[in-house]
C-alpha cells in the first residue's frame, strides 16, 4: 500500500482575463492574493508540507517564488514549478504528466487547487487516510452544507443535493496517475462545468437528470455513471471539516478566510485565577 505521496497545486490564471477577485485586490495572479498577510497559496504548500506525507509538490502556473521554496525545503520536499497553461485542465495534464514521467503511474497523487488557505496539514493527512488502502483511481472530497454552514455560514457555497444531504466540492482530489491521463476527453468536459452543477448532471444522461429533479439521486448513481463513462471507479470521501470546502474566489469569501485566520492567531484569554481560601 502506498505510503507517500506527490502533490500537484494548481495555480493557474488566463491572463486574458484576470480574475474579478484578484483584479479587485490589484493582484494579477489569484493565488497570490494575500490572506491575513501571505499569499493564499502559501497556506496550501504549508499544509502539504505539515501533513508529513508528500514527497514532491509540483506547482503548475506559477513562476519559482522563494518564499514557497523555504517553506518546501523545510519540510524536505522537492518543489517543482510548471509553467501556465490555458486552462485550468491542462495545467492538471501537465501536472499529472511530469508525475507519470518521474514515477510508476499507477501510483495515486494529490490534486488541490492554490485558493483553499484555510487547508492544514491534518486534513490532508485525514484524506489520504480514509482513502486507503487506495483500491479505487480517484477519490473526490465533498462537504456536506450542514458542516459549511455551521463554519461559516455566509460563505454561500453551490450545493449538489442528493439523498444522503447536500454537498460541495471539498477542493481535495486524489487519483491514479495512469487513469488520470487516460481518460482527458470525458475528464476535461466535467472540470469545465464544475461550476455548474446542473449542467453537470444533464451531462450524465436523463436517468440521472430525472433523479437529480425528483431529488432521488443517490452518492451511488454519480459513481456509477463516472465508471460508465470513465472507465475508473471513483470513491467519495465526506470531510467532517469546512475548511477545505473553503476556496475562495469572491470578497465575501476573502474576508471570511481573513476573519478565520486572525482568530486562530489570535491568543488565548487568560485562564481564570482560582482563589484559596
Amino acid at each position: 500500500m502506498q505510503h507517500r505521496f506527490d502533490a500537484i497545486v494548481l495555480a493557474g490564471y488566463d491572463p486574458a482575463r484576470p480574475h474579478p477577485l484578484a483584479d479587485a485586490q490589484g493582484e494579477p495572479h489569484k493565488a497570490l492574493i494575500p490572506v491575513a498577510g501571505r499569499p493564499m497559496i502559501a497556506y496550501v504548500i504549508q499544509a502539504l508540507v505539515q501533513s508529513a506525507l508528500i514527497d514532491r509538490i509540483v506547482v503548475v502556473g506559477l513562476e519559482p517564488l522563494a518564499s514557497l521554496d523555504e517553506l518546501a525545503q523545510g519540510g524536505d520536499c522537492d518543489l517543482h514549478y510548471l509553467p501556465n497553461q490555458p486552462s485550468l485542465f491542462a495545467n492538471a495534464v501537465q501536472g499529472f504528466q511530469l508525475l507519470g514521467r518521474l514515477q510508476d503511474p499507477q501510483r495515486h497523487a494529490l490534486l488541490v487547487a492554490a485558493d483553499v488557505p484555510l487547508l492544514t496539514g491534518g486534513m490532508v493527512a485525514a484524506f489520504l487516510h480514509v482513502c486507503r488502502p487506495y483500491d479505487h483511481d480517484a477519490y473526490w472530497g465533498i462537504v456536506e452544507r450542514k458542516v459549511m454552514e455551521a463554519t461559516f455560514p455566509g460563505s454561500r457555497r453551490t450545493y449538489l443535493r442528493l439523498v444522503e444531504g447536500q454537498f460541495c466540492n471539498g477542493e481535495l482530489y486524489l487519483a491514479r496517475i495512469e487513469a488520470a491521463l487516460r481518460q482527458q476527453g470525458p475528464l476535461q468536459e466535467l472540470v469545465e462545468l464544475r461550476k455548474n452543477v446542473t449542467r453537470q448532471v444533464r451531462k450524465l444522461g436523463f436517468g440521472v437528470l430525472l433523479r437529480f429533479l425528483l431529488r432521488r439521486l443517490r452518492l451511488v448513481d454519480l459513481l456509477g455513471v463516472a465508471q460508465r463513462m470513465l472507465g475508473v471507479s471513483v470513491a467519495p470521501v465526506i470531510l467532517p471539516f469546512a475548511e477545505s470546502g473553503m476556496d475562495v474566489d469572491k470578497p465575501h469569501q476573502l474576508a471570511l478566510a481573513e476573519a478565520y485566520l486572525r482568530r486562530q492567531a489570535a491568543p488565548l484569554p487568560p485562564a481564570p485565577s482560582s482563589s484559596q481560601t
